[in-house]
C-alpha cells in the first residue's frame, strides 16, 4: 500500500519570476529559490508575475498571471481558445521559432535519450501559412447529458472538459 500525500498548500498571491527557457512540452522553465518551477503561457526572457499551480519534490507548477516584460517573439495567439484547450501550447509564440524550437526538442531527444548524432539535419517541411505544418489533432468527445448533446472538440488544458 502506497503513502498516502498531504495536499501542500499553495501560495495564493501571485510571484514574480524570470523565464530561462522552454520546456520539451512548451512551459516556460523559471528557477526561484533553485528549483525548476514550469510556468504555462511564458516564453523566454520574460519577466512575469505567476500563480503556483502546483508543488512537487522536484519542481513546481504555475500560470502566468501577467506579462511584465514581454517577448521579442511573443505573439496574439490566432485561436480564441487558446490557454483554456489543450490543443496548442506554443501560439503565443512567433511561427519561426515555434518550428526552430521543435527542432530542437527533436535534436535533444536524440541526444539524451537516443545518445545520437543526426549526421545530417534537413530543413522543416512548412505550408504556406505559418500554421500549415500542424497535419493531426486528437479530439475528444463527450456526450453531456445536463446540455443533452454530444461534445466534439479538444480537451481543455489539465482537464477531461471538452473547451
Amino acid at each position: 500500500m502506497g503513502r498516502r500525500r498531504r495536499r501542500q498548500k499553495l501560495p495564493q498571491e501571485p510571484r514574480e519570476a524570470r523565464v530561462d527557457s522552454l520546456s520539451h512540452d512548451g512551459r516556460g522553465v523559471a528557477r526561484i529559490d533553485g528549483k525548476a518551477t514550469f510556468i504555462h503561457g511564458t516564453l523566454p526572457s520574460e519577466r512575469v508575475m505567476f500563480r503556483y499551480t502546483g508543488k512537487r519534490k522536484n519542481h513546481d507548477e504555475g500560470e502566468v498571471v501577467e506579462v511584465l516584460e514581454a517577448s521579442e517573439q511573443r505573439m496574439t495567439p490566432a485561436c480564441r481558445y487558446f490557454g483554456l484547450c489543450g490543443g496548442c501550447s506554443l501560439q503565443h509564440l512567433e511561427a519561426g521559432a515555434q518550428i526552430r524550437y521543435k527542432e530542437q526538442t527533436l535534436m535533444d531527444a536524440f541526444a539524451h535519450i537516443g545518445k545520437i548524432s543526426p549526421g545530417r539535419v534537413l530543413p522543416p517541411l512548412t505550408g504556406s501559412s505559418s500554421w500549415g505544418y500542424r497535419r493531426k489533432a486528437r479530439l475528444g468527445v463527450k456526450h453531456v447529458l445536463k446540455k443533452g448533446k454530444v461534445l466534439v472538440g479538444f480537451r481543455e488544458r489539465s482537464a477531461s472538459f471538452i473547451a
